[in-house]
């Protein structure tokens, strides 16, 4: 219980406004907070562009493999929320749970040292953040294997999926294979959905790198002032989910 209060901490410590005007970002509430978690982890800003921030645990070298988890920051809300519902949250989680998710991880050092983090803007609009970010990754001649966008949806929450897998274009059917191996010991409990809502998975896969969605089940409208509900449970598997995926797909 401990571990799913501290990620409800950590969940509502990043819940905070974040903006952009398609050019640069015009609110870092949630930047500001983001930099000020991982300065006391291993991870440190390989690359900043107008809308995306790159971080990583290690110097990327020319040829190096290097799987990339993508988390928008950028929001639509008036204001932004987290409020305790018992089994439930409620707030303006779009994409604050996906932020909270991947620094949970970073904070405990569970991805592999190839990966590289970025949190972008302008997803909500035309993906810009996501187009800086492969500006900045081919300038590093680095290999972007793989793509891992995060982000919340409403497919599988009546079905009480702990999770979804989105969008997947380009993975190949040994990795597609061992990754639905890899999900086996949910027990069902998570949903595919081929081809959902466009999000920076079809960015990246546009651009060649094979890319999957790892989505979160919420209950509402994901833009509305109202907020979602978001079941407990699934948070801190979603974080489990997310790290055992980068392992398999960084090796």
């Amino acid at each position: 219980m401990n571990a799913v209060c501290d990620f409800m901490e950590l969940l509502k410590a990043v819940t905070v406004d974040c903006k952009d005007n398609g050019e640069f970002f015009t609110v870092t509430d949630r930047l500001v907070v983001i930099e000020q978690l991982l300065a006391a982890t291993p991870y440190r800003l390989i690359a900043r562009r107008p809308l995306a921030l790159l971080f990583a645990k290690k110097e990327i070298g020319d040829g190096d493999k290097v799987i990339l988890i993508s988390s928008h920051v950028d929001c639509v809300y008036e204001k932004c929320f987290c409020t305790d519902e018992g089994e439930c949250v409620r707030g303006t989680f779009d994409n604050s749970f996906g932020n909270a998710a991947v620094l949970w991880n970073m904070i405990n050092d569970t991805l592999p040292d190839n990966v590289i983090v970025v949190f972008t803007g302008n997803e909500e609009k035309d993906s810009r953040g996501a187009l800086q970010v492969l500006e900045a990754v081919a300038g590093m001649n680095c290999f972007p294997a793989y793509a891992i966008v995060q982000d919340v949806t409403n497919v599988g929450w009546d079905s009480c999926a702990l999770f979804t897998i989105e969008n997947d274009a380009g993975i190949d059917i040994v990795t597609a294979y061992n990754l639905v191996s890899l999900l086996e010991c949910y027990g069902g409990r998570f949903a595919f959905m081929h081809n959902a809502e466009p999000d920076e998975s079809w960015e990246y896969a546009e651009n060649g790198i094979p890319s999957l969605s790892l989505c979160l089940p919420v209950c509402g409208e994901l833009h509305c002032e109202n907020g979602v509900l978001l079941r407990k449970e699934s948070a801190l598997v979603y974080c489990s989910v997310l790290a055992q995926m980068a392992t398999l797909l960084a090796k």
